[in-house]
């Protein structure tokens, strides 16, 4: 994706945006770049996200591995609860995740709309910013104050939380309350683990089932799948499966804790991930705002300065409605001032 300089105009971060200002000018009629992306439903919408798709191979191959491999070589007196609690556990997370994926979590009045036609480009010409007086203008529609217009799915979120790519949905008030995955991947990898010692320390443990009755005398001879389908395999694929399980089990134990951690965080904190984004967004944004600015004409520097200020930082804190907005910036601006200082003083005031 092509960014411009800052000399020039900061790039819009919310919603797709048209470049008035490095266009061309068009003699008549609207321009084939003025036609906006279609507003996307919910994680089902096409295209799907590649992570969406991993998240559903995963799923699928701890599923397919924890009942069709690793349970039925647990103890036979354990075979039943392992069942139990890891169909339970996984059915509901399997409930939740299809419902998350299916909610529309857009704004009731974004809702109302149709999502028949594509929404126009923003134009940062016309308007300072997506959403102004709690009113959308590219879903054109009045939205709630904690409404953010997500650039995925071009559409306004009620409770914007944060866009996930492995639902390829929005995540906001009316599918933030999901459980995690975290309990089930860890009893899949306490199960795993087991048999991995166990294979290892007293293997005749795992072979309870009756179908390894006939080959006692065989200990190289393993059966998966049991009891419905029994698949004659070697003992290196169950070590092998075992092992891979483990794996991908912990790293997603470490990305699923780290995410339910951040978001007990979140919820102590009375923030959404994007209300800590913000919060954490303008030093970074100051550092990266100094380093860009050193690099335009020193009559420039002030002008871009407070443009840039202006449209990066002034969701942080919204004008009071009725306050009217600067319309631009005078070309005859005081002496340069060091970005942070200008920084400090806009959100002094």
């Amino acid at each position: 994706m092509y960014k411009m300089n800052i000399c020039n105009k900061p790039s819009n971060k919310t919603a797709p945006e048209k470049s008035v200002w490095t266009a061309p000018a068009q003699a008549s009629g609207p321009s084939p770049e003025l036609q906006g992306q279609r507003s996307r439903r919910n994680g089902w919408s096409w295209p799907p996200h590649p992570l969406q798709i991993v998240a559903w191979l995963l799923y699928i191959f701890f599923a397919v591995i924890g009942f069709g491999v690793l349970v039925p070589l647990l103890p036979h007196h354990w075979v039943p609860t392992g069942y139990a609690c890891m169909g339970a556990i996984f059915a509901g997370h399997l409930v939740v995740h299809l419902t998350a994926v299916s909610i529309d979590p857009a704004d009731a009045n974004v809702r109302d709309k149709s999502y028949a036609g594509p929404l126009p480009i923003f134009n940062r010409s016309q308007h300072a910013h997506v959403i102004e007086d709690l009113h959308c203008n590219l879903c054109d529609v009045d939205v709630s104050a904690r409404s953010k217009h997500c650039s995925a799915c071009n559409k306004c979120v009620c409770g914007f939380d944060h866009h996930c790519k492995w639902l390829n949905n929005c995540v906001g008030e009316r599918n933030y309350r999901v459980a995690s995955a975290l309990l089930g991947v860890l009893l899949l990898v306490l199960v795993a683990t087991y048999v991995f010692v166990e294979f290892f320390v007293n293997p005749m443990r795992l072979r309870t089932n009756h179908h390894f009755e006939v080959l006692k005398n065989h200990t190289d001879v393993w059966f998966v799948f049991l009891p419905a389908a029994p698949v004659e395999t070697q003992a290196p694929a169950i070590l092998v499966l075992a092992a891979l399980l483990i794996l991908l089990g912990l790293l997603s134990t470490a990305l699923l804790g780290h995410l339910f951690c951040f978001h007990i965080y979140l919820m102590w904190h009375k923030l959404t991930t994007y209300e800590y984004i913000v919060q954490h967004h303008p030093p970074q944004e100051a550092e990266r705002a100094h380093r860009q600015l050193q690099s335009c004409p020193p009559k420039m520097r002030p002008i871009q300065e407070m443009e840039f200020y202006m449209q990066t930082f002034s969701h942080v804190r919204p004008e009071p409605s009725g306050q009217a907005r600067p319309a631009a910036v005078s070309a005859k601006a005081p002496g340069p001032r060091p970005p942070l200082q200008l920084l400090v003083g806009f959100f002094g005031r």
